[in-house]
């Protein structure tokens, strides 16, 4: 039975996240079960890996099956400030829970990032979501999470997690491979998935978002940030349709610096049809601590029966990112969405938090 924190359908499960709305999912407790169910192996992708209880799964299951971690091993920090920046390695964490042997770092280019989220259970099941496995992304930050099982999406994901651990794969960033998006469906849900890990690929994800939105007459949208130039273009051609927001203010900010007055950012400049979450911006000692709060989705719900969700970010740098994004195509479940927006919307509201802060 759906409410505000879960959702379920056979072969799905979604889970949603925001402290300070009261939303919880269960995250924490859901990804260990999620871990823990494997009888043969896990399939770890992850940008970033803290949580104690999340290692200390892992660590129990090494012994039991075939265990493959692949982590970001960008520069502590990165290049980029407007994605989860990070003051320390997972590596660190990895190495203290004991899960070194399992673990390999995967190194881009050009201060890019291995920036998925998921798990490939028994070639049987995938987790996927907005959320790293941190304290901040699985118990303070709006995320939502969700398990698919389905053998044709874990093949899918798992020929992707072969690639990112393949030698070459760095390299590829500068060659470009088509990807297109991948149709399956789960039950009746048809559901698109698209990766980004090559260069070439990357615009991919763009233009099928604006294939979506260039129809809509109703659109939903949570986001960490916006700064795509494409996506930005869509929404100033939707100004007039309906269309409300939740946003990270810090994080607009540091995209809208020297542009904020720039047209496309209309959403972001006192439309009381977009809010701001009341998040702390970046800071060393916060992320020290692993208490990040962002607004962390990244999630377009459109005509109350599409939802765009997944570890994509609406901006630039996610194109050349190793990301994936998934398009589910049912009311049922956009109507799930559409309950965890508007709880999020409405306690925003009454914050006054400003879009984006002075």
């Amino acid at each position: 039975m759906a409410n505000v924190s879960t959702f379920g359908v056979t072969g799905l499960n979604f889970f949603f996240q925001s402290k300070r709305a009261k939303i919880d999912g269960k995250a924490v407790s859901q990804l260990v079960k999620f871990i823990q169910g494997a009888k043969h192996s896990l399939d770890v992708a992850i940008y970033d890996m803290r949580n104690a209880d999340v290692l200390k799964a892992l660590k129990g299951m090494s012994t039991k099956v075939q265990l493959h971690i692949l982590y970001d091993a960008g520069k502590a920090g990165g290049s980029s400030t407007t994605v989860d920046p990070k003051v320390s390695t997972t590596a660190q964490a990895i190495n203290a829970a004991g899960l070194k042997a399992f673990a390999q770092p995967v190194k881009e280019k050009g201060g890019h990032l291995m920036h998925d989220k998921f798990i490939v259970r028994d070639g049987a099941s995938v987790w996927s979501g907005s959320g790293n496995f941190t304290n901040g992304g699985l118990l303070l930050q709006d995320n939502n999470f969700f398990t698919m099982d389905s053998t044709a999406i874990a093949a899918v994901y798992s020929k992707i997690f072969g690639d990112l651990s393949s030698p070459g794969h760095t390299a590829s960033h500068t060659t470009g491979v088509t990807s297109p998006p991948i149709k399956v469906k789960i039950k009746n849900i048809p559901v698109t998935i698209i990766f980004s890990t090559e260069v070439g690929a990357t615009e991919s994800i763009e233009t099928e978002i604006q294939n979506r939105l260039k129809v809509a007459r109703k659109i939903r949208l949570m986001a960490m940030l916006v700064s795509d130039k494409g996506v930005l273009a869509s929404l100033l051609a939707l100004k007039k349709k309906d269309i409300k927001g939740v946003l990270d203010p810090h994080e607009m900010k540091v995209v809208m610096k020297n542009k904020a007055t720039d047209p496309v950012f209309w959403f972001a400049n006192g439309d009381p049809r977009f809010v701001a979450a009341p998040s702390h911006a970046f800071s060393k000692k916060r992320a020290e601590a692993d208490q990040n709060d962002f607004m962390h989705n990244k999630v377009m719900i459109i005509d109350d029966k599409v939802v765009i969700t997944g570890s994509y970010n609406f901006s630039e740098n996610a194109e050349a990112n190793d990301e994936n994004l998934l398009i589910f195509e049912s009311a049922a479940l956009a109507g799930a969405y559409n309950k965890y927006f508007n709880t999020l919307f409405a306690q925003y509201q009454k914050t006054g938090a400003k879009l984006p802060p002075a």
